[in-house]
């Protein structure tokens, strides 16, 4: 079976002839995650709803398509969030190995290299599939946003779970399992990296993300006063890594 089309959402018209961004948010989380950010910002940024459609829905999958779709546009920056991040990761590996795409950066978001120390995953996986609902939507969110973001903003974060098969967010999780960065991080260096973190972030420590910016030589770290949504916490300062990444259009 074909593998489906990733739905987009754009955030941020911008100007033509500066790069798309394209961003791909956490498992459960909205595109809109990145919206603040995305207005901001000045690019066209576009947001990928990638847990819907049919999938498949594992990070490697998820990740040939990300590259795909970066590949129609000549020039890209990617910024990946939470599980998001390898997603990115990998999409940027293929990329720079087949020039496909002309990527002029990376922000890699509230996340690390593996799972290494992020808590039990097959607890997650177990709540996914078996208690998929409110209460546990809410849990999700209390730990996914960790300082005040927009109300309408909070309201898109409520209603999104709704709209998601669990059987593909559990697979989503469940392939990130099997993944570890480390090896492949150093490849990233080709194009400039930021790393950012959030200094309340219940879900990654920020050992995660200097492992990751270790992993990458020339890359950059920034701590933010946020919690593991740092886009959507924080939209000025994270708009303004991601321009500095970019640099003069």
């Amino acid at each position: 079976m074909a593998a489906s089309s990733i739905r987009t959402v754009t955030l941020a018209a911008g100007e033509k002839q500066g790069p798309v961004v394209l961003c791909v948010p956490g498992a459960m989380c909205p595109p809109e995650v990145f919206g603040g950010m995305a207005r901001r910002l000045g690019c066209r940024v576009l947001g990928l709803a990638w847990l819907e459609g049919d999938g498949p829905h594992d990070i490697a999958s998820v990740s040939m398509r990300v590259a795909g779709l970066a590949a129609q546009f000549p020039r890209v920056v990617l910024i990946g969030h939470s599980i998001g991040v390898p997603i990115v990761a990998l999409a940027a590996q293929r990329c720079l190995s087949s020039n496909a795409a002309a990527l002029q950066g990376i922000v890699l978001s509230n996340s690390g290299a593996n799972t290494k120390g992020h808590g039990d995953i097959d607890a997650v996986i177990d709540r996914v599939l078996n208690a998929w609902g409110a209460e546990f939507w809410d849990d999700f969110i209390e730990r996914c946003i960790g300082t005040p973001v927009p109300e309408p903003l909070l309201e898109t974060f409520r209603g999104y779970p709704a709209a998601l098969d669990p059987r593909h967010v559990a697979a989503a999780i469940k392939s990130q399992k099997d993944i570890d960065l480390l090896p492949m991080l150093p490849l990233l260096s080709a194009v400039p990296v930021a790393v950012v973190h959030g200094r309340m972030d219940p879900a990654r420590s920020l050992a995660h993300a200097q492992e990751l910016a270790a992993h990458i030589p020339g890359s950059s770290l920034h701590v933010l006063d946020t919690g593991h949504s740092s886009a959507a916490e924080q939209p000025d300062r994270f708009a303004d890594i991601v321009r500095a990444l970019i640099g003069p259009r």
